[in-house]
């Protein structure tokens, strides 16, 4: 049997500015991916994403519903940290490191 295609799918969370961001996508064959989706929850909006949107090499797509000043800076974070995943410099993992 020959293997055609092999997909990873990975979500991974992390807490930025006292928000929950979690990151979700998808690579092919072992290859980077090419769109990094994201959401992030504030816990005084009840457990709800109030931001969401999609990263790619040249897009920065965002929807907000409760938007706030601080949110610019999240914004900065968010790219940059989808930016390095597309990149192939993926931390996401903080855990092994100490």
């Amino acid at each position: 049997m020959q293997i055609i295609q092999k997909t990873t799918r990975i979500t991974a969370q992390e807490e930025v500015q006292g928000v929950t961001v979690m990151y979700s996508y998808e690579s092919e064959n072992d290859n980077n991916p090419i769109a990094v989706a994201f959401s992030a929850t504030r816990q005084q909006d009840g457990g709800y994403p109030y931001l969401q949107g999609t990263v790619t090499a040249n897009d920065f797509n965002v929807q907000n519903s409760k938007f706030q000043p601080s949110d610019i800076e999240l914004y900065k974070h968010i790219q940059e940290t989808c930016t390095n995943i597309i990149n192939g410099a993926d931390n996401t993992d903080k855990s092994k490191k100490k």
